[in-house]
């Protein structure tokens, strides 16, 4: 009887700790980012994430290491939140998306861009400061009249994978989480057009954006060639029908 018993504790122990599985409409599988695929989704977002984002690119992010190590420490930081959402791959299981996200409470002050930080890494610091200066003009707490909201900091897929719904099925959890999180709202950082665009296609309206343009350090532009179609950062957010 008593091995019963722990055959069953141990069974019931690894379906608690065993991901979740989100409905997708897209060709791969949607799980909760559990901590044994936090290095390959870190990896995912080192190879292409900060070649591909606007900022990242247009700073040179990856010719600096410390700026790169700096990020991923910081990125690594919000997946132990255990909020963070990932697409893998239906034949092979590997990860081809990843969707970094937290809870931001306003009681607890726990929006990274927010705190006092130095960051290595000049690269690093120019994209935090801008990031820091949009999250703070935007006060999305207040915006929402709630002291809690379910925010999308990174969303990034592999090229392969990318344009074919994994984007869409990735922000569609995030949605799903936050109703399970009993959160009034979702909010992310869309730092291209792509994102911001995918984002209003799924009800997601503008609450704050800094043009590229306008964002100048000594007189000069500090993010000079983000890309075509690339124009802003932004906060852009909605409220969750409970």
């Amino acid at each position: 009887m008593d091995d019963e018993k722990d055959e069953f504790a141990l069974e019931m122990d690894i379906r608690m700790k065993a991901p979740l599985e989100w409905d997708s409409s897209a060709r791969c599988k949607i799980f909760d980012l559990k901590e044994p695929h936090y290095d390959e989704a870190l990896r995912l977002i080192k190879h292409h994430f900060f070649r591909e984002e606007p900022m990242c690119k247009s700073s040179a992010l990856l010719q600096e290491q410390a700026s790169v190590n700096g990020y991923l420490e910081l990125i690594r930081s919000w997946m132990t939140d255990t909020t963070s959402i990932i697409a893998t791959s239906i034949a092979s299981g590997r990860v081809v998306g990843v969707a970094v996200a937290r809870i931001n409470s306003e009681p607890e002050k726990t929006d990274t861009y927010c705190r006092v930080q130095i960051f290595e890494g000049a690269a690093l610091r120019k994209i935090m400061h801008l990031q820091n200066t949009l999250m703070k003009r935007t006060n999305v707490h207040e915006t929402f009249g709630h002291p809690e909201y379910f925010c999308i900091y990174v969303l990034c897929v592999h090229p392969s994978y990318q344009n074919k719904g994994v984007e869409i099925a990735l922000m569609d959890a995030c949605v799903q989480a936050a109703t399970n999180l009993k959160q009034p709202a979702i909010a992310g950082v869309f730092t291209s057009g792509a994102a911001q665009t995918r984002a209003r296609s799924m009800g997601f309206e503008l609450l704050s954006e800094i043009r590229y343009s306008l964002w100048l350090m000594n007189e000069r532009i500090v993010f000079d060639d983000p890309g075509r179609g690339n124009y802003s950062a932004a906060i852009m957010g909605k409220l969750i029908n409970p």
